[in-house]
């Protein structure tokens, strides 16, 4: 692979990261952001770090047949299962959205009808039951979700999108996110409780 195209995908995740923090979508060390360098590699944020003031530098790069490194995200295993399981998948993005946390401890799934964007950039949203973050269930349950929507939420644990692309994938943040707050200003007066 040619150099500019690492160094750009590296430039991409790092404005992927900063549009999450400056939307609130997730928070300090919260989410975690991938893509694809070929098809056997792919980038992916650090462990631990804050999303909102990444660098180039820092993202870790892994490969789907070897062991994960050390400073990888914690949900690098997620990451990668998915990339196994969906050759045609780009970029993926773990975000916590407050206002779909908030819908989700309340057993509800946003409605795709709340906005005409919801069915043509969501499609349909699948649900993980609630599994150990990190662990090789949670990854599996999760690729397994995503192969029959491009979203899934992850029972108190936040929400993951797929992509063709990075902008793709953040676009469905955005929208999954902005249908559980019209979901909940209409059933529970936009409550986050």
């Amino acid at each position: 692979m040619a150099r500019w195209i690492e160094a750009l995908r590296r430039a991409e995740l790092v404005a992927a990261g900063a549009t999450l923090a400056r939307r609130g979508l997730i928070r300090h060390g919260e989410g975690n952001i991938s893509c694809r360098l070929d098809s056997d590699s792919f980038l992916v944020t650090p462990r631990g770090t804050d999303k909102g003031r990444l660098s180039a530098p820092e993202l870790v790069v892994c490969t789907l047949a070897s062991v994960l490194p050390a400073a990888a995200s914690s949900e690098a295993l997620l990451h990668r299962e998915t990339y196994r399981l969906l050759p045609d998948v780009f970029a993926i993005v773990h975000a916590h959205p407050s206002h779909v946390l908030a819908l989700d401890s309340r057993g509800v799934l946003p409605d795709l009808g709340g906005l005409p964007e919801g069915e043509a950039l969501v499609g349909k949203i699948a649900r993980v039951p609630v599994l150990p973050p990190g662990s090789r269930d949670l990854a599996e349950n999760c690729a397994r979700a995503l192969r029959r929507a491009p979203v899934a939420v992850l029972a108190r644990h936040g929400l993951v999108t797929v992509g063709g692309n990075l902008a793709e994938a953040l676009a469905r943040v955005e929208a999954v996110e902005l249908l559980a707050q019209l979901a909940l200003a209409r059933r529970w007066g936009g409550v986050l409780t």
